[in-house]
């Protein structure tokens, strides 16, 4: 058998350290300050590896049960060995470690890649290699060998009776410690106290305030187990750790649930600025009844109000339109940006009909007449053209000159919910505006408008939005 200390040479690609040898007969790998190889990085534990010399070969011990280890591109799982052969590349956070064995003598080169790029380029050891340099059945107790030779290495300091550092030299008071053995236990009755007045409190409460301890239902989308929908990844079934978890928000379970083949669950920029959740919209617990989509809109008026004094990343809110809504020209000007880059990527058709705008005012008047035009299903009682969608005819009486003023009275017949209307989106108050026609949350949903567009502009913006989702998914 070779000897009991090995030679290992450590080397930093890139950095002006010497390569530094250690002889000993394992080392260990981490991001402490006491290992071996020292890799100071988020990604990496205290001790995360390890490498011992056993039977004349170098075998890696994985001591992370938190932190992934690889060899070549394959994962070793916590607690588990393996033989290290010569070109064998390890991957642990960003740190890239490449082996060269040569006889009783490894070498680690270690490199830190930047985050863009943590995959390894190093040709991977030949089949010959990985066919005769792996370990045998019997040498699968290399992990308890390792911690045994470890031990050997420490001293067993710490039990109730003496302090658990290791004492310095000097005088025997600097080494003494107090013990609790002797210490004045607390009285029973304090205990006792706590108990009932807490007890008391929660008593109170229960009747004072029972939904704090028994809230009212989840609403019926959450309740249900719906398999193979378009916004959600998976059903939440009425599990309250889907939404509740240790450690997490509830906008955090949102955004990681509702991440469907249809939807994707981008804001708008101010909302994110004014750090607007998911919550801050959608309210749960107020009964299996409760319409979720019709209580997020009707939010929209309730927060941008002239009465809300709350500032929102120090802006204030206030009631949009002067209380008003409709046709966004005012003596003969837009008072409008446009469609917003998110929502026209979902709308193909604005796209299309691009043909070099020669103003702005041309540019904003195609976006408003493009959303509108041969694309929605005229409203009851509006005009429309032979095949029921909405024309220029439909809100202008006349073009020469152009009708503005009829405009802002049809605008209503689409964007409100009419007393006794039943042909109209059923999530929309009577007599409320619906704001989020025109101020998109979540662009990238497929459903959006799909009772109102024709069932080929659906199906154009199925697919846009499809685009749209699969680019902003990680790589």
């Amino acid at each position: 058998m070779a000897s009991e200390n090995q030679k290992f040479l450590i080397s930093f690609v890139g950095s002006d350290a010497a390569t530094a040898e250690i002889e000993k007969d394992a080392i260990m790998i981490g991001r402490l300050a006491t290992c071996d190889v020292v890799l100071d990085h988020t990604a990496v534990s205290r001790i995360h590896a390890g490498i011992n010399y056993l039977n004349g070969k170098f075998f890696l011990i994985n001591l992370s049960g938190s932190n992934v280890l690889t060899i070549n591109g394959r994962l070793l799982a916590s607690k588990k060995t393996d033989v290290l052969a010569d070109r064998d590349v390890l991957q642990i956070g960003p740190f890239v470690i490449t082996i060269k064995h040569n006889g009783e003598e490894l070498h680690l080169d270690v490199q830190e890649q930047s985050t863009a790029n943590l995959k390894s380029t190093a040709p991977l050891p030949s089949a010959e290699v990985l066919a005769g340099g792996r370990m045998k059945q019997e040498e699968a107790g290399v992990l308890k060998v390792f911690w045994e030779k470890r031990s050997r290495e420490k001293d067993d300091w710490g039990t109730r009776l003496r302090p658990t550092k290791k004492p310095v030299p000097g005088k025997a008071a600097v080494n003494w410690m107090p013990t609790r053995d002797l210490r004045r236990p607390w009285r029973i009755g304090v205990f006792v106290w706590a108990i009932l007045v807490f007890g008391t409190l929660a008593a109170f409460a229960y009747i004072k305030y029972p939904e704090s301890y028994a809230p009212k239902p989840l609403a019926n989308p959450h309740q249900a187990v719906e398999e193979n929908t378009l916004i959600a990844a998976r059903p939440n079934a009425n599990s309250c750790t889907t939404c509740h978890q240790p450690g997490a928000s509830i906008e955090s379970a949102c955004i990681t649930c509702h991440a469907g083949e249809q939807f994707h669950s981008s804001n708008t920029k101010a909302h994110e600025d004014a750090k607007v959740t998911c919550t801050a919209c959608h309210r749960e617990h107020q009964g299996a009844e409760f319409d979720l989509k019709a209580s997020a809109i009707r939010s929209c008026a309730q927060c941008h109000n002239d009465a809300n004094k709350a500032l929102y990343n120090g802006k204030s809110v206030r009631t949009p339109h002067s209380g008003s809504y409709g046709y966004p020209v005012e003596a003969g000007d837009w008072k409008w940006r446009g469609v917003y880059r998110e929502v026209a990527a979902a709308i193909p058709e604005i796209s299309s009909s691009a043909t070099g705008d020669a103003s702005e005012r041309e540019r904003i008047s195609r976006h408003f007449h493009t959303v509108h035009v041969g694309r929605l299903k005229v409203a009851s009682g509006m005009k429309g053209d032979k095949n029921g969608l909405v024309s220029c005819s439909t809100c202008h009486n006349s073009f020469d000159p152009v009708d503005r003023e009829t405009p802002r009275q049809t605008c209503a017949a689409c964007h409100t919910t009419q007393a006794g209307a039943t042909d109209r989106d059923a999530r929309f108050a009577t007599g409320q505006a619906n704001c989020i026609s025109c101020h998109v949350q979540h662009p990238y949903s497929a459903k959006r408008w799909s009772e109102f567009l024709t069932d080929d502009a659906v199906e154009r913006r199925r697919v846009a939005v499809s685009q749209q989702i699969s680019a902003l998914k990680p790589q």
